[in-house]
């Protein structure tokens, strides 16, 4: 239905609720008229003036009946609002009717109070039908307007002051109901508007929603599909390395390794968007110097600086915060690459200000600047101000909208303040504690011979078993490889002891996973093997799933240093 027809549906159905009180009432108040004035007024008029009444009560009774249950039809709407303008024109030409009878001669009490009967009729229409001006108009003019002359013939001065205020009354309330309809007609329109621009909005939230929802899913899949070939191509290439090949294949080999290089820095920060939505990365708040995060962030980006030319200050802070100090490096490293990435000259300054109880720590260029249009898109996903081109050189696009989720896991207001053409300041505003600080106790290990060490490789894929296989073929390990729990129990029959290690794929064929692979192993041999899990996954349920489990985890693609990495701490451990 039409807004306009909405409209008029509301107003029926008010109408329509009102009938009782005002067939009733109205009933009421003839009746106790007709008591009174019955030693006044000739019988015969004033008994066939209240049986009128009662018919004409009583049949507005019956066609309400009709309609108690009254849908949300604008055609039904529309007939009900004509029977009751229809009914309210019969009513009051009742009430009109008694003007002519009901003013005794020469009793000014009873002309007065008919009067103020008539009055207080028109008055309570207003209640009644003030939701549908036709149907105020069809009772409140043959009602009142009748007693006007009838009042006037009497030729009183009470009388004619009556009659005077009788017309002012009737043609204040005309104009009084006609803007009072109006005003609610308007805020009917304006409700109903508003139902649709809810509605609408919903609809829209919903197909967001949706879309999100798809993206998240086509993110997951394709991101776990294209990690896969990447994963053995990093493997393929670390055993390649141990092969003895001419100085130019070393070069052309060279160039493959910084390409795969750039896919992994493109997965890692999908799979660092996918982790925090995930809600997996828990934060180790707890109390650390600032200056020492600085001293690193200033080891690492002065001699990009220096080799564009640009001159990067850091300025020494004592403040001690309390926060993990982990995510905070990370969004102040963030910072400080977009620093250097977009500014072609003059400096950089990182510097700390305290306010209260909290620190900012800021990162100021002098680079191009940000419009402020541009100040909340360049927070979400693979957005890139300054980059129409998609320059690979500059990011991906996925730095501020890890910053920005890193932010509110930690509680940490991001400022930005920018002018195009002046430069930048990003900070991050953290919370100063006067606990004594930690330094992290961070264990090196050394790199441990894996020279017949005993690892199972069980993963659903071909190309990366036979990949890792070689890899730590390479490196002395003892390999037993398996598509599936079954395989694996199968090829590890006759072993005379347990694996050293398990190495898994999360997402196995049939609905198997790493998880029930490691715990169906570590039960076959009955032994706590050292494990590890790894996954192409971005899936947020997964992830959670893995984070239950307890489970070491690597991401693919890795490469066979990081692989080696965590085979040897899994040994140490």
């Amino acid at each position: 239905m039409s807004i306009a027809e909405l409209v008029r549906v509301e107003q029926a159905r008010l109408l329509h609720q009102n009938v009782p009180t005002a067939a009733l009432g109205g009933l009421a108040i003839l009746a106790i008229v007709a008591v009174v004035f019955s030693p006044v007024v000739p019988a015969q008029a004033l008994m066939l003036w209240a049986a009128a009444a009662v018919v004409l009560n009583a049949f507005r009774m019956w066609r309400w009946s009709r309609y108690r249950n009254m849908p949300a039809d604008a055609a039904l709407a529309s007939r009900w609002l004509s029977e009751a303008a229809t009914g309210a024109l019969c009513s009051g030409l009742l009430w009109g009717a008694g003007s002519f009878f009901m003013l005794p001669p020469e009793r000014l009490d009873f002309q007065l109070a008919f009067a103020y009967a008539v009055v207080m009729m028109s008055v309570t229409c207003m209640f009644s039908y003030g939701p549908h001006y036709r149907s105020f108009v069809s009772f409140c003019v043959p009602c009142l307007f009748p007693l006007i002359p009838a009042m006037a013939a009497i030729n009183t001065p009470i009388a004619w002051g009556v009659a005077i205020g009788s017309t002012i009354f009737l043609t204040l309330s005309l104009g009084f109901m006609r803007s009072f309809t109006r005003m609610f007609e308007q805020s009917l329109h304006l409700r109903f508007r508003n139902v649709d621009l809810v509605d609408a909005l919903t609809t829209q939230k919903e197909a967001a929603e949706t879309a999100n929802i798809a993206k998240s899913r086509f993110l997951a899949v394709a991101s776990h599909d294209l990690r896969q070939p990447m994963h053995a191509l990093n493997l393929y290439l670390g055993a390649f390395d141990s092969v003895d090949i001419p100085a130019r294949g070393r070069t052309i080999l060279s160039n493959l390794h910084q390409c795969a290089h750039a896919m992994d820095d493109m997965f890692r920060a999908l799979l660092d968007i996918s982790r925090l939505d995930a809600g997996s990365v828990q934060v180790d708040a707890r109390a650390f110097n600032i200056d020492t995060l600085l001293d690193r962030i200033r080891m690492e980006f002065e001699p990009q600086a220096l080799a564009k030319g640009l001159k990067l200050r850091v300025a020494p802070c004592s403040a001690t915060l309390r926060s993990d100090p982990a995510l905070v490096e990370r969004i102040l490293r963030n910072f400080a690459s977009n620093a250097v990435t977009h500014t072609s000259q003059g400096k950089i300054l990182i510097g700390c200000r305290r306010a209260g109880a909290s620190l900012r720590v800021s990162v100021y260029d002098t680079g191009p600047g940000i419009p402020d249009t541009q100040h909340k898109a360049i927070f979400d996903e693979f957005y890139q101000a300054g980059n129409p081109e998609r320059d690979r050189s500059k990011g991906l696009g996925l730095g501020l909208a890890i910053v920005d989720r890193l932010a509110r896991l930690l509680i940490a207001p991001i400022i930005l303040r920018s002018q195009v053409g002046r430069g930048s300041l990003f900070a991050v505003e953290l919370q100063r504690t006067s606990e004594t600080a930690v330094s992290a106790q961070t264990k090196d290990i050394a790199p441990r011979s894996l020279n017949d060490v005993h690892v199972v490789i069980v993963d659903d894929e071909a190309t990366i078993l036979n990949a890792t296989s070689l890899l730590l073929g390479t490196w002395g390990c003892k390999v037993t490889t398996a598509a599936s729990l079954i395989e694996a129990l199968e090829r590890l029959g006759n072993s005379e002891r347990a694996p050293d290690i398990l190495l898994c794929d999360y997402r196995l064929r049939g609905n198997e996973t790493g998880v029930q692979v490691v715990e169906a192993l570590r039960a076959e041999f009955n032994t706590d093997i050292p494990a590890l899990l790894i996954t192409g996954d971005v899936d947020t349920a997964k992830l959670r799933d893995i984070e239950r489990s307890g489970l070491p985890l690597i991401h693919k693609p890795l490469t066979e240093q990081a692989l080696r990495s965590s085979l040897s701490k899994l040994l140490v451990a």
